[in-house]
């Protein structure tokens, strides 16, 4: 009877066990339920990829004539073998002007650049020119992104998936206009950040080439010329101006990337800008800076390969992750 009541007992640890490691496995394997929240309105899901999904989202902050398109997505990518009873850290991607956040899996695919790594990527919305502000002028639809960036994004994804909620477990980064807006951002409020990138952009808004990429754009995309940052007086540029900011900076693991392709003549401009406000962070005792050239013209595939891709050893040292 003790031998029977022995074997019993182990049976019964045995199932217990397979029982364990199913449901484990089960969790790890769930995909996310994807939810409302944070002015945030979720209205369908798309698995593309075993790893990536489509979020079509509502927000009141961002008007779809902005877009470009009627549809305003989210673009997550989970790391492999996702397990939601673990935080991972998140790096936020912004895309240039004229393209959305697709261009990041489309063109840059950053699911490839990123296998491997323990980390979440949210390529979000930054609008055809959207500029990371809160538009002056909204005259032609709502324009808030920095609202819709760092106010409800930011928490929508802290509350659907399992993340590191603090700026340890945050990175953001951007190509062309959405350099710009990493560091615009990173600048702003550099309590929610530990690592910024900007790639291939331009950080003194009151630069007259700057000017004229911001009312270029505007020109482009037949939005009102003061709409982001108000007339050229307006106090609006200088507040939205990262050069003004860099002090925030000084926690803030940032890294500056730009190509030496000198025949594009977009990444010519870049390089220049960037190198500007690479030397002007040094002079400001902004150690934690530097520049990085890639043998790249303008172009987010070629960005994403050099500059992601070359960053994120370094970001798994600087971000906490599992």
């Amino acid at each position: 009877m003790k031998r029977r009541g022995a074997i019993t007992l182990v049976l019964a640890l045995f199932a217990t066990l397979v029982a364990a490691l199913t449901t484990t496995s089960t969790a790890a394997a769930a995909p996310p339920n994807f939810f409302s929240a944070h002015g945030i309105e979720v209205r369908n899901v798309m698995r593309t990829t075993d790893r990536t999904y489509v979020v079509n989202i509502h927000t009141n902050s961002i008007d779809t004539r902005a877009l470009g398109w009627q549809f305003h997505d989210v673009v997550v990518t989970l790391p492999s073998g996702y397990n939601p009873n673990l935080a991972y850290p998140v790096l936020y991607l912004f895309h240039g002007r004229g393209q959305g956040p697709g261009a990041w899996h489309n063109e840059a695919r950053i699911e490839e650049v990123t296998h491997g790594y323990p980390i979440i990527t949210i390529a979000a919305e930054a609008g055809l020119a959207g500029w990371a502000a809160n538009w002056v002028n909204q005259s032609a639809g709502a324009q808030q992104w920095d609202r819709f960036h760092l106010d409800e994004l930011i928490p929508w994804v802290d509350e659907n998936l399992n993340t590191i909620r603090a700026r340890e477990g945050r990175a953001i980064a951007g190509f062309s206009m959405g350099g710009f807006t990493a560091i615009r951002h990173a600048t702003h409020r550099p309590w929610l950040f530990r690592m910024a990138i900007g790639m291939s952009g331009g950080y003194h808004l009151e630069d007259p080439r700057m000017r004229t990429a911001v009312t270029g754009s505007m020109q482009l995309h037949n939005f009102p010329l003061d709409g982001p940052f108000g007339a050229p007086w307006d106090g609006s540029w200088g507040f939205n101006n990262p050069w003004h900011r860099v002090s925030g900076l000084g926690g803030v693991h940032t890294v500056l990337y730009a190509g030496t392709r000198h025949d594009d003549p977009l990444e010519a401009q870049a390089h220049r800008l960037t190198y500007e406000f690479h030397q002007h962070l040094l002079g400001s005792g902004i150690g934690n800076s530097w520049m990085v050239e890639y043998d790249c013209g303008h172009w987010i595939d070629c960005v994403a390969r050099n500059g992601i891709g070359h960053e994120l050893p370094t970001m798994m040292n600087v971000l906490w992750h599992p």
